[in-house]
């Protein structure tokens, strides 16, 4: 089957893009089972009264529906990196007489978590150590034998979520929160998810702990800001890894509740190649990009986390570096060879033969 890229897809409106690293994971993973490409459309509809119970929403979230758009920009997809910018904007409740096909509510709405549904919460006395509630719900971590984060429970409850909007006669809400369940299931394979600096690190900077936690957030921006130019790139080793790992993972009888635990080993098992890799190939130049501007307060978060993001692109994907991400691209498709069988996984469950 020829899988296209989600970039290039006439089926998708443009006005939907930029498009971020997690629409791209979910993108391969639901091209690779044909029986849920070919389900029909579905209702756009009103999510679920009581879900509120099950997961409160942050104060400035909102559920958008990206079905009823209107194009008003055209963003640069290698210059934007805050996923609440994009080409059109949205209508913010259900729009009457719409309807759309399953896999298309899987990608648009895989990348809503990082949004402001996890955002401005109290959740956990320790979520400062994880950024913050959004960072709790996203993560999960031992550190001098405490476990923070609570993102196995993020990607449970959003798929019992989809498993009641779908007993309730709401499908539509059944792929949507099926996407974010996707989405916290995709983050349990990111190694700087599951882990957030080697031991020795650790050691080495003990004394240093007013800036130890940013400086492990500048290699933790790094990569995910690596990974989403690759995809932006159309990166095949990328797709490939993703598209086989889904397709096994489809044809695979074992949950993803069976594997977790493994899969999040191997993702920790990762993080020390790429952490050491990073400091070693840009001799903490993308730290020192961080926490120069960081202390600079010259202007707002959004603007100041943007322009950082530029600045540590530029460094990673200079011309004069041709040759530093091969170690990165290695153990990348690693990783996404085991969130694609993950996605696959989790897909299969809910798509009828």
């Amino acid at each position: 089957m020829s899988i296209a890229y989600l970039h290039d897809d006439q089926d998708m409106s443009d006005a939907w893009a930029p498009w971020f690293s997690h629409e791209y994971i979910a993108y391969f993973a639901v091209q690779s089972i044909g029986a849920l490409m070919s389900l029909p459309a579905v209702s756009v509809m009103a999510g679920l009264r009581d879900a509120h119970k099950h997961w409160p929403a942050g104060p400035k979230h909102i559920d958008i529906f990206k079905e009823s758009y209107q194009t008003h920009r055209r963003l640069d997809p290698l210059q934007t990196f805050d996923a609440r910018k994009r080409n059109g904007d949205f209508a913010l409740s259900a729009p009457s007489g719409k309807r759309i096909e399953p896999w298309k509510v899987f990608v648009l709405y895989s990348a809503e978590p990082d949004l402001y549904l996890d955002e401005d919460l109290l959740l956990h006395k320790n979520q400062a150590m994880a950024g913050g509630s959004h960072g709790w719900r996203h993560m999960h971590f031992k550190l001098l034998g405490a476990t923070y984060g609570m993102a196995p429970q993020s990607f449970r409850i959003h798929r019992n979520l989809a498993g009641l909007a779908f007993d309730r006669g709401n499908p539509y809400w059944g792929w949507r929160y099926l996407a974010r369940a996707g989405h916290y299931l995709a983050d349990l394979g990111n190694p700087f998810h599951v882990k957030v600096m080697p031991g020795s690190f650790l050691l080495r900077n003990i004394f240093a702990r007013r800036d130890l936690q940013r400086r492990v957030s500048a290699l933790h921006q790094s990569y995910e800001i690596y990974v989403e130019r690759r995809f932006r790139e159309g990166f095949e080793p990328f797709r490939e890894a993703l598209t086989a790992g889904a397709a096994k993972g489809r044809d695979s009888a074992t949950s993803p509740d069976a594997r977790l635990n493994d899969y999040i080993r191997r993702a920790e098992k990762r993080h020390k190649k790429i952490f050491n890799g990073l400091l070693r190939e840009f001799n903490g130049d993308l730290m020192d990009i961080f926490l120069k501007e960081d202390q600079s307060g010259a202007s707002d978060a959004p603007t100041r986390a943007g322009r950082l993001a530029a600045q540590a692109a530029a460094l990673l994907f200079g011309k004069d570096r041709p040759s530093s991400l091969t170690f990165l691209d290695d153990v990348t498709c690693d990783s996404l060879k085991d969130v694609g069988w993950m996605q696959g996984a989790l897909l299969k469950d809910f798509t009828p033969l």
